[in-house]
């Protein structure tokens, strides 16, 4: 009964470390892309319901980016702290292998993996996909009107443009409006409405309602401009709505495809460079996932090496390890992007050092104790 208990007194200790640690790489992604979502939505107005959205969307790919630097962090402080009180020792001593005392936190990894490789094949994609929906939409919504004389406003498919505003009261003078219709990407309807006065209102959650006075309306149309419609009124009312209903469709990036959409477009593309974006993305999510594997390897024989250094040796340790891990794992994808030759082969070289300094460190380090 005593190797089960010498385990589960590992793994608890290594859960402690585990959970404060992603509780704080997830956090400071969370607030990373709380900026950058903010900073792109204010200026258009912000919706706290489609930021939400955004940010809950994200969260898979979030934990998927901090499970490996949560990983490695907790390893080198818990086996830090195990080393540093002496129990490791102890551990040795009563007779256990380090394979032993470390299978359950070597089974975590192998556990983070499997759920790595979900994450970054299918649920991760699926989430980006709807949380840059939920920000364009955001983004392409108007929630705030400041209208401004002699500026042009933009308001889904119309322009705005008034010689004159009163803010308080609404009241507007020299207004005209235009709206373009594309078809097949070039401007193929024209809407043109001029009125010598005018007032507009907001109408939350729906746009600018405008009552306009003495003007003229026209419509030509660019396939026939030999045809024009055109007429005047004394008072005309219309609803500029904060959506527009004629906005191209979002373009997808590789980020946002789950890895088999990734092969198809890669087969089907036309341009070189193109499809091995799309292969060397797809490969990647292979090759990260491997990194909690790889971060065990090497960071067990360190975290058992700090002796009495202890945990703040193991933050020290963390940071170089994760700059070079993933330094090596951008240069590799740049190459391989560049180089079809180095493909898929380079992608997984980061991983494959790492793993190779580990089972170096467990020879140097563990077996020599």
């Amino acid at each position: 009964m005593a190797v089960p208990i010498a385990k589960s007194y590992i793994l608890k200790i290594f859960s402690k470390y585990f959970g404060l640690s992603i509780f704080i790489f997830v956090s400071l992604l969370v607030m990373l892309n709380f900026i950058g979502i903010v900073n792109r939505g204010v200026l258009a107005g912000f919706s706290l319901y489609f930021f939400a959205a955004s940010i809950f969307y994200l969260l898979p790919t979030i934990v998927a980016m901090s499970l490996p630097l949560a990983f490695l962090l907790a390893t080198l402080l818990s086996l830090g702290q195990m080393s540093q009180d002496g129990e490791v020792l102890a551990l040795r001593a009563a007779g256990f292998s380090f394979f032993e005392i470390f299978s359950w936190v070597f089974w975590a990894a192998a556990i983070c993996s499997l759920l790595l490789a979900a994450v970054n094949h299918w649920i991760g994609p699926a989430g980006q996909k709807i949380s840059g929906d939920f920000t364009e939409t955001m983004l392409t919504r108007v929630t705030k009107i400041d209208l401004k004389p002699r500026t042009f406003q933009k308001l889904s498919d119309w322009t705005l443009y008034a010689d004159s505003v009163n803010s308080l009261t609404g009241e507007m003078r020299g207004v005209k409006l235009e709206r373009r219709i594309d078809k097949k990407a070039a401007p193929a309807i024209i809407n043109k409405i001029g009125a010598d006065k005018g007032r507009y209102a907001v109408t939350l959650g729906r746009g600018l309602e405008l009552a306009l006075f003495d003007g003229q309306l026209s419509q030509t149309d660019l396939g026939r401009p030999e045809t024009a419609l055109y007429g005047s009124f004394s008072a005309y009312s219309t609803l500029l709505p904060f959506f527009a209903e004629s906005g191209a469709k979002r373009r997808l990036s590789p980020k946002e495809l789950v890895t088999p959409e990734l092969f198809s477009r890669a087969a089907a593309a036309e341009d070189s460079d193109q499809a091995a974006r799309y292969r060397v993305e797809a490969m990647s999510r292979f090759a990260m996932a491997l990194a909690p594997l790889a971060f065990f390897l090497v960071g067990a024989p360190l975290g058992v090496g700090l002796d009495k250094r202890g945990r703040s040796a193991g933050f020290a340790l963390t940071l170089p390890v994760i700059l070079l891990y993933y330094g090596l794992t951008i240069a590799a994808m740049v190459l391989s992007r560049k180089h079809g030759a180095l493909y898929p082969w380079a992608i997984f070289v980061p991983a494959a050092l790492t793993a190779s300094a580990g089972v170096l460190l467990w020879k140097r380090k563990l077996y020599a104790r």
